[in-house]
C-alpha cells in the first residue's frame, strides 16, 4: 500500500486569470464568478474571451457569482457573470461577446423586479418588468422578447399593474385619447374607456358616445351672451336677452335658444319684455314695438332706407382707406382706415368679387342675418370671400359682400355651407364680376414710411389730392438690401459672370425674388456678388438663397444681409402688371444708394419680382420733388419676360440734378405730357432703353434727352468686311480710254469678276466700282498696288484699258458712305435693316445704315466658295483716318438705345440745376442748344421741339427760326416720294419766299414763287417736252469762267460769251455743240486737238500744225485759211506718225482762201479728207 503525504498536496492561488501567462500544475485562479485548479501546465490564452478553448487545462474548483452591472453591448460575458436589464437580474450560462441586442437563451433569470419607465413612448425599447403609464392607468412589460411599438393596450406585451384616472382638462377634437383620460366637455366631465381620436364624448342627440366614454359627472358651463357663430356642446349654459338657456343636445350652431325646444332647455326665465341679446344691439321702434338691431358688420355705419334705421351696405373691401388718424389694426373702411400706405398695401388684392347673380338655396333652417359667413368652396380659384346673408327660411336669401376674397373669375361658382346659415340648405352663386383690383384711398396727410413699397398687381394707390398727399420716407433704414456677405459657396460651379439673378428664397419675410444680384463665378465657387436691385422686406441677418440652376449649378449660394438702404436711397414704390398710381407728391428722396445697379433712389420703378404682362403700370397726375432722385425708373434688365415697362401721364419731374425718366436695357416708357426741371438728364434711354414722350417738355437742368447704347442682350448680325478701294486718277485715262470704261468694266454692281494689274506687278478682282469717288472696290489681292502706277483693267469681255492710279493712297481700307459685307448671317433676306447701328472692330463711332443693296444669297467668292453678300449705304461717311481694313469683324445691331419725342419744349437747357439755373433770376451758366440732345454710343433721339428762342427742329433735318424767319433744311436727307402736294401754310417770316404748295405742274405755268416742283414735275419739264414755246438758257460766261476741279463734269454745257457759240464738256475738253470745238485762231505752229476747227493765219510766216497722237475713230480737225495767204505762206499739216490719205507723209495745203477737214478712219488708212474748199 502506497504512502499518502499530506505536504506534498498543495494549491497556489494566482489572482484573477490573466493573458499570455504560464501556469503549472495546482496553480489556482479566478474567472468571472468561478474558480479553477491548473492540471497542466501551459500558457494562457492571448484573449480574455478564448480562456474557454483551454478548458482542458482547468478543473472547476468553486463555482460563484461575478456581478457585471447594466447589460451592455460589445462586452464578454462568463459563465455566471450576472447582469441587469430592465427590471431583472440574469445569470449567464453560455459565455460569449454580446451583440447589438440582448440575448435571452444565453442567460437564465436570476431575479426578476419591476423598472418604472415614465409614461409610454412607441420609440423605446422595452424589457421584461417595465413599468409604464399610458392614459390613466399603469402598465407591466410581460413578454420575454424586448420590443418598441406596442401600445400597452396589446395584452402580448403588457398587462395592467393598477387603474386610474388621467386629467386632461376640455376635450379637444383630433386629439389621441387613452383608456382612464378625463376630460371636460360642455357642462359634463366624461372617462375614456378605448383608445381613439376624433370620437365625440357625446352624440349629436346629447346620448353618451358609450364605446368609448363614460359619463362621469354631469353640470353646467356657462358660455355668456350666445353667439350665433359659436358652436355650443351639451351642457353649455347662454343667455339670451334675459334668459338662460342649457343645450341638451350637441354642436349646436346658428340655432337661437328661443327658436329650438329639442336642442335647448331654458334654465332661468327673464324679463320678456327685453329684446337686446348681443354686446353693440341696439334698440330701434319696429312697427309695432320696440326691437333689436344686432350689431352691424365691422366698419359699416348707420342709415335709413326711408322707414328704419338700417345699417348701411358694406363696401366689399375693394376700397382701402388709408389716415394719418387711422389704425392698422381697424379694418380698413372709410370710418375704419389703416394707417400706413405699407399696410394698406400689403392688404389690396385683385380678383374681389363685386357682384352675384343666380342665387339657389339656402332655404330652410333658421331665419336670420348671418354676418361674416366665409365662401365654404368655389370651382375657380378665388379664396377668402365673407357675405352678410339675410335668410327667412323660404324664399331666396339675401346677398351683400362684406369682402370679396381674391382671385375670383367671372362665372365661377360660389358655395356657402347650409351650417354656416342657420342649418338652411347649402347656397350658391355665380361671381358675376369681378374687381380688377382694389383701391388703396389715401386721404390727405403727410405719410412717412418705411420703403421699398409693393404696390400689388391690379391695384390702384390713390390720394385723395395732388398737393394734399404727400409720400415720404421714414427715417432711418428700410428694407431695401444694401450690403451681404457669402454664408455658404458654391462649389464645382460652372465659371462665368452671371447678371441680373433672382434669389429664390429667404428665411426672413423679405420678397425673396426681389432680390437681385450679378455673382461672378471664378475657380468654381463666387468670388464676387453684386447688389442689383436690393429687394424689399428683408431685414439685417436675413439669408438669402441664389438657386444653384442661375449660377452654374455649384449648389446654392446663400448670402446673409450685411445692413439696409437708408429709406431716402431705396426705391419708393414698385410697380407691378396694371397698377395705377395717382395724386401724389413724392418728396424726401434725397440719399445716395450704396449698392444697386442705378446710381440714383427711384421714385416709381418695376417690381423685381412681377411681370408686366397685360397691362403697363400707370402713374397719372403726381408731381415728384427729389433732388438727385429718378422720377420713373423702368429697368428691363429686372425682367426676363413681359413688356418691361410703364406708361406716365401728367406726371411732373423737379429733380435737382437727378433724373425726369430713365430706361434701361430694354425697358420701355410711354410718356404723355411729362414736365421735368432741373435734371441732370430729363429724358434718359440706355442700354436699349426706349422712351416715346408726347407733348413733354424738358426745362432747365443740364441736359435735354439723352439716349446712349445699345441692349446688351441683343443677338447681332455679324458680318465682315468685303475687300478694299484702289483709287484711280481720273483725268489720267490712257489712250482712248474714258470713265465710262470704268463703268461697263462689270455687269452687276458688287458681283464683278472685271481684273486689275498694275505695273508694280499687284493684281486683284474688281466687284464693284464707284465713278464718283474714282475708286475701284477690290478683292483678292495679290502684292500692294503703287501710287501713280499705270493700271490695267481686263473687263468681264475681256478688253482692257488703261487708267494711271492714285498720286498718293491708291490702295486703302475702305472708306465713304458705301461698304460692302459678306458673311453666312447675310444668307437671310433682309437680315439687315435700314437703320441700324453698324459698328466695325477697331473703330469706335457707330454708323448708321440707311439702305442695303447688292445683295446675293449664293454668291461665288474669288475662291470659289459660296457666301452671302450685301453692300450698306451709311448715313454718314467713314474718313480716311478710320479707313476699315479687309475682313474686319463688323456687328450690326436695331436694339439701340432710343428716345422719341413729338411737340417736345426744351427750356434753357445748360442751366444747371436749382442753384445755377437761379429762376426766377438771371442763370450762372447759359442755356447751351447742343445739350438739348445727346446721342452716344450707338444711341438715338427723334425729336420734334421748339425752345426759349423759338427754334422749331425736326431733328437735324429741319429748322425755323421764328425769331428770324430763317427756314433751314437738309435737303439730301429728305424723301417725299409720293406725294402729290403738300399745305405747309405759312413757314415764312418778312424775309424770303412763302412756301405753301409743292406742285406737280409739269410745266411749270404758274410760275409762282410759293410753289416747289416735285422732282417728277422737273424731269417732266427738262425731258417730257413741257416747256413750251420760250427758250431755254444755260450758264453763260466767259472761256476764262470755264468750270475747274470737281465742278467740271463731263456733258455739262454752258454758252460762251468770248466764243459767243454754245459748248460742252466730253470728259476731256470743251467741244462746240454744233460739230467741233468752238472756232480759234493760230498765227504759228500748234499741235491740234480732236474736233478742233481753226482759223490758220499765214501772214506773218508759213505755220506747221501737228495732228493728235492718239485720236479715236470719227475725231474731225478743220483748217481755213484766214488771211488768204496759204499760197506764198503754206500751212504743214503734221501727220504725228498717223497716215493721211493712206500715205506716210505729212499734207501741205498751198491753195489760198482754201479750207480742208480731216476725220480719222482709224490706223490703215489714218486721217481722210472728208472737205476741200
Amino acid at each position: 500500500m502506497a504512502d499518502f503525504k499530506l505536504g506534498r498536496i498543495k494549491f497556489k492561488w494566482r489572482g484573477d486569470w490573466a493573458t499570455s501567462t504560464a501556469y503549472v500544475v495546482d496553480d489556482i485562479v479566478k474567472y468571472g464568478g468561478n474558480t479553477y485548479t491548473v492540471v497542466t501546465n501551459h500558457t494562457s490564452q492571448s484573449s480574455s474571451a478564448n480562456f474557454y478553448t483551454d478548458i482542458a487545462y482547468y478543473s472547476l474548483h468553486t463555482e460563484g457569482l461575478f456581478f457585471k452591472g447594466d447589460w451592455a453591448t460589445s462586452t464578454h460575458y462568463r459563465l455566471n457573470d450576472l447582469v441587469k436589464y430592465g427590471a431583472f437580474q440574469y445569470r449567464t450560462t453560455t459565455q460569449h461577446t454580446s451583440g447589438a441586442s440582448f440575448e435571452p437563451a444565453k442567460f437564465e433569470v436570476y431575479g426578476e423586479g419591476f423598472q418604472f419607465e415614465d409614461s409610454y413612448s412607441s420609440s423605446t425599447t422595452y424589457q421584461d418588468g417595465d413599468v409604464v403609464t399610458y392614459g390613466g392607468y399603469s402598465y407591466v412589460y410581460i413578454n420575454t422578447t424586448p420590443s418598441s411599438g406596442n401600445t400597452p393596450t396589446d395584452n402580448s406585451y403588457w398587462d395592467v399593474l393598477t387603474t386610474g384616472f388621467k386629467a386632461l382638462g376640455e376635450y379637444s377634437h383630433g386629439t389621441t385619447y387613452k383608456t382612464g383620460d378625463t376630460i371636460q366637455y360642455g357642462g359634463n366631465n366624461y372617462v375614456c374607456i378605448a383608445n381613439h381620436t376624433n370620437q365625440y364624448p357625446s352624440n349629436s342627440n346629447g346620448t353618451v358616445n358609450s364605446s368609448y366614454w363614460v359619463k362621469n359627472l354631469e353640470g353646467f358651463n356657462y358660455r355668456a351672451a350666445y353667439d350665433a357663430a359659436t358652436t355650443y356642446n351639451i351642457g353649455d349654459v347662454v343667455r339670451l336677452t334675459s334668459t338662460t338657456y342649457v343645450a341638451i343636445q350637441d354642436r349646436i350652431t346658428n340655432v337661437s335658444p328661443d327658436s329650438d325646444g329639442t336642442k335647448w332647455q331654458v334654465l332661468a326665465q327673464g324679463d320678456s319684455g327685453a329684446v337686446l341679446s348681443t354686446r353693440g344691439d341696439i334698440i330701434r321702434q319696429g312697427a309695432a314695438a320696440t326691437e333689436r338691431l344686432p350689431i352691424g358688420v365691422s366698419g359699416t355705419v348707420l342709415t335709413t332706407d326711408g322707414t328704419d334705421a338700417v345699417w348701411g351696405a358694406p363696401l366689399g373691401k375693394n376700397v382701402i382707406y388709408v389716415s394719418n388718424q387711422g389704425s392698422d389694426s381697424f379694418v380698413g373702411s372709410q370710418y375704419q382706415p389703416y394707417k400706413t400706405i405699407n399696410y394698406a398695401l400689403s392688404q389690396a388684392t385683385s380678383g374681389d368679387i363685386v357682384e352675384v347673380s343666380s342665387i339657389s338655396g339656402g332655404t330652410g333652417g333658421t331665419p336670420s342675418v348671418y354676418n361674416d359667413v366665409v365662401q365654404s368652396s368655389s370651382n375657380g380659384p378665388g379664396t377668402g370671400a365673407k357675405f352678410r346673408i339675410t335668410t327667412d327660411g323660404s324664399s331666396t336669401p339675401t346677398v351683400e359682400i362684406i369682402d370679396g376674397g381674391t382671385g375670383h373669375v367671372e362665372g365661377n361658382t360660389i358655395t356657402v355651407n347650409g351650417s354656416s346659415i342657420g342649418g338652411a340648405s347649402n347656397l350658391t352663386f355665380t361671381v358675376f364680376s369681378v374687381s380688377p383690383g382694389d383701391v388703396v384711398y389715401v386721404l390727405n396727410g403727410v405719410y412717412k414710411e418705411n420703403l421699398p413699397l409693393i404696390v400689388p398687381a391690379g391695384v390702384t394707390l390713390r390720394g385723395e389730392s395732388l398737393r394734399g398727399t404727400e409720400l415720404h420716407p421714414a427715417s432711418g433704414t428700410g428694407t431695401q438690401v444694401k450690403t451681404v456677405s457669402i454664408t455658404t459657396n458654391v462649389s464645382g460651379a460652372t465659371n462665368g459672370t452671371y447678371n441680373y439673378v433672382h434669389a429664390s428664397a429667404t428665411n426672413g419675410s423679405g420678397v425673396a425674388a426681389s432680390f437681385v444680384a450679378n455673382v461672378v463665378i471664378s475657380g468654381g465657387a463666387a468670388s464676387s456678388v453684386t447688389i442689383y436691385h436690393g429687394g424689399k422686406g428683408f431685414a439685417v441677418g436675413n439669408t438669402i438663397t441664389i438657386p444653384s440652376a442661375s449660377i452654374g449649378n455649384g449648389g446654392d449660394l446663400v448670402l446673409t444681409v450685411g445692413s439696409l438702404e437708408n429709406n431716402n436711397a431705396s426705391k419708393m414704390l414698385l410697380l407691378n402688371n396694371a397698377t395705377n398710381v395717382t395724386q401724389f407728391t413724392f418728396k424726401g428722396m434725397t440719399g445716395t444708394p450704396g449698392a444697386g445697379g442705378q446710381p440714383k433712389a427711384a421714385i416709381t420703378s418695376l417690381d423685381p419680382s412681377g411681370s408686366i404682362t397685360s397691362a403697363s403700370p400707370y402713374v397719372q397726375n403726381c408731381t415728384s420733388s427729389n433732388a438727385g432722385a429718378t422720377g420713373i425708373e423702368i429697368d428691363g434688365n429686372l425682367h426676363s419676360s413681359g413688356n418691361k415697362s410703364i406708361l406716365a401721364n401728367d406726371f411732373t419731374q423737379i429733380n435737382s440734378d437727378g433724373i425726369g425718366v430713365h430706361a434701361i436695357g430694354g425697358g420701355r416708357g410711354e410718356m404723355v405730357s411729362i414736365f421735368t426741371y432741373y435734371c441732370a438728364k430729363s429724358f434718359y434711354a440706355h442700354s436699349g432703353g426706349f422712351i416715346r414722350g408726347l407733348n413733354c417738355s424738358s426745362a432747365y437742368g443740364e441736359t435735354g434727352a439723352v439716349a446712349e447704347g445699345t441692349l446688351a442682350s441683343e443677338s447681332p448680325v455679324l458680318a465682315t468686311t468685303r475687300g478694299k478701294l484702289l483709287k484711280y486718277d481720273s483725268t489720267q485715262f490712257l489712250g482712248a480710254a474714258t470713265e465710262s470704261d470704268v463703268q461697263d468694266c462689270i455687269a452687276t454692281s458688287g458681283q464683278g469678276t472685271a481684273t486689275v494689274s498694275g505695273a508694280g506687278g499687284a493684281s486683284a478682282r474688281i466687284f464693284r466700282t464707284n465713278i464718283s469717288t474714282d475708286v475701284f472696290h477690290i478683292e483678292a489681292i495679290t502684292g500692294s498696288f503703287v501710287d501713280g502706277e499705270t493700271l490695267t483693267i481686263t473687263k468681264e469681255d475681256s478688253s482692257t484699258f488703261q487708267v494711271k492710279a492714285a498720286s498718293s493712297n491708291a490702295e486703302t481700307g475702305l472708306t465713304g458712305a458705301l461698304i460692302p459685307l459678306d458673311g453666312v448671317a447675310l444668307a437671310n433676306n433682309n437680315v439687315i435693316t435700314p437703320g441700324a447701328n453698324i459698328v466695325f472692330a477697331g473703330n469706335s463711332n457707330y454708323y448708321r445704315v440707311s439702305a442695303v443693296t447688292e445683295t446675293n444669297t449664293n454668291y461665288t467668292g474669288p475662291d470659289s466658295s459660296t457666301i452671302a453678300i450685301a453692300t450698306v449705304r451709311l448715313t454718314s461717311n467713314i474718313q480716311s483716318s478710320d479707313a476699315v481694313a479687309d475682313n474686319t469683324d463688323t456687328t450690326i445691331t436695331t436694339g439701340f438705345s432710343n428716345v422719341r419725342l413729338t411737340g417736345h419744349d426744351f427750356l434753357d437747357i445748360g442751366t444747371g440745376d436749382i442753384i445755377t439755373s437761379n429762376y426766377p433770376g438771371g442763370p450762372t451758366q447759359a442755356p447751351d442748344q447742343t445739350d438739348e440732345v445727346n446721342e452716344v454710343t450707338g444711341g438715338r433721339v427723334y425729336f420734334t421741339s421748339s425752345d426759349q428762342n423759338g427754334d422749331f427742329r425736326v431733328g437735324d433735318l429741319f429748322r425755323i427760326q421764328q425769331a428770324t424767319g430763317i427756314a433751314t433744311l437738309n435737303a439730301d436727307a429728305f424723301d417725299l416720294s409720293g406725294l402729290s402736294e403738300l399745305q405747309l401754310g405759312s413757314i415764312g417770316a418778312e424775309l424770303g419766299a412763302t412756301i405753301n404748295e409743292f406742285s406737280t405742274d409739269e410745266s411749270l405755268g404758274n410760275d409762282s414763287n410759293t410753289a416747289v416742283p416735285t422732282e417728277r414735275a422737273i424731269v417732266g419739264y427738262t425731258q417730257r417736252d413741257q416747256m413750251g414755246t420760250g427758250h431755254l438758257v444755260p450758264p453763260t460766261g466767259t472761256t476764262a469762267e470755264r468750270p475747274t476741279g470737281s465742278n467740271l463734269k463731263t456733258g455739262g454745257i454752258r454758252y460762251n460769251s468770248s466764243l459767243v457759240t454754245w459748248e460742252g464738256y466730253n470728259g476731256t475738253q470743251w467741244t462746240g455743240l454744233g460739230g467741233g470745238n468752238p472756232w480759234s485762231t493760230q498765227t504759228s505752229d500748234f499741235t491740234i486737238a480732236s474736233n478742233d476747227r481753226v482759223f490758220v493765219d499765214t501772214s506773218g510766216g508759213a505755220v506747221t500744225a501737228t495732228l493728235p497722237a492718239s485720236p479715236q475713230t470719227g475725231d474731225q480737225v478743220s483748217f481755213i485759211d484766214l488771211a488768204g495767204t496759204f499760197d506764198t505762206n503754206n500751212l504743214t499739216i503734221a501727220r504725228n506718225s498717223l497716215k493721211i490719205m493712206g500715205a506716210t507723209a505729212d499734207l501741205v495745203v498751198s491753195t489760198e482762201n482754201s479750207g480742208i477737214q480731216l476725220v480719222y478712219t482709224g490706223s490703215a488708212q489714218g486721217w481722210k479728207l472728208t472737205q476741200n474748199f
